[in-house]
């Protein structure tokens, strides 16, 4: 039965004299509001809206229309209408339901989020998924994405993935797309927790960096950790392990885009400069200033994390 069919039927039995409506302003608007005689509301379901009305224009059809709008949401989702991954990552499921394998797999889980939308990128994660992947429209627009790890996986880590997944979705849809990285939830029973993870870091990521396009969650965990330190001890922090030319770095952005790539790529010069779109040696001149002005070399990797955590933290002081 279509959810249409499901809301008509059950408002239908309360004795509303409902009709179901093709195209209405209410699915655009998201309210209630009367024209011609009648009263129109919109009911979401699954990230579509599906416009209704009811005989009346006053006060009291405004009323009934949106309590007619409470009830059809209320029973879309005890009928089993809603999604039953979306049921399940939200916490309000169980694996029963969703038909995945029960058991000690892993799974990478992502929160992703397009500018113009979830179509496309729901579509193209479902295209591209695995018969054991979990793909759901959640609320706001967001995509859940569980991506099951097999034995044989090219990838090390759940970011090493998320910066592949970033790269092909922006060559397929040309659109940018922010990623949340939960990490890596160890049995499908972990997976709302890890789905939380995700969300997190993409909605908090999105405030802190909006020019970044993945978030990890751990990241975000070691940002909040940082802003509970003093003023005056994360300045300490910074002027202790920078050199004292080093707001020439953090103030241009040519040298930070740099930095970010290649830390994201894993000290890697040649995937850093490939997504760059930039020559390696040029790549290698903008670090070799890097640590000319700041005094680390940010190939070694004790030197990047130091630079990484002094960036975070300069972020957090400038508010």
């Amino acid at each position: 039965m279509k959810v249409t069919e499901i809301i008509t039927e059950r408002l239908k039995s309360f004795g509303l004299d409902v009709a179901f409506e093709e195209a209405s302003d209410c699915t655009r608007r998201g309210d209630v509001y009367s024209d011609g005689g009648r009263t129109y509301f919109a009911v979401p379901y699954g990230g579509e809206a599906y416009a209704f009305s009811i005989d009346g224009d006053g006060d009291t059809a405004r009323v009934a229309a949106a309590l007619a709008r409470e009830c059809a949401v209320a029973e879309l989702a005890k009928s089993g209408a809603v999604d039953p991954v979306r049921a399940f990552l939200s916490g309000d499921g169980d694996t029963a339901a969703v038909g995945v394998r029960v058991g000690k797999f892993d799974y990478y889980v992502f929160a992703l989020y397009g500018e113009n939308g979830a179509t496309a990128v729901r579509d193209y994660i479902s295209a591209m998924s695995g018969a054991d992947d979990l793909v759901a429209d959640m609320s706001n627009g967001i995509i859940a994405f569980c991506k099951k790890v097999d034995n044989d996986s090219d990838y090390q880590s759940a970011g090493e993935f998320a910066v592949v997944l970033s790269e092909n979705l922006a060559e397929e849809i040309k659109e940018k797309i922010r990623i949340g990285v939960g990490g890596v939830a160890h049995g499908t029973a972990e997976l709302p927790r890890y789905y939380a993870y995700a969300k997190s870091a993409l909605v908090r990521g999105a405030e802190f960096d909006p020019k970044s396009d993945i978030y990890s969650y751990k990241e975000y965990a070691l940002i909040k950790t940082l802003s509970e330190l003093s003023s005056k001890d994360m300045d300490k922090f910074v002027k202790t392990v920078l050199d004292k030319n080093y707001r020439a770095v953090l103030d241009d952005e040519e040298l930070m885009t740099a930095a970010d790539a290649f830390i994201k790529h894993s000290l890697n010069i040649s995937e850093a400069s490939r997504n760059m779109y930039v020559h390696r040696n040029t790549l290698i001149y903008r670090l070799d200033k890097i640590e000319k002005l700041t005094g680390l070399n940010i190939r070694n990797f004790n030197d990047a994390m130091t630079f990484r955590v002094a960036c975070l933290i300069d972020k957090i002081m400038r508010g």
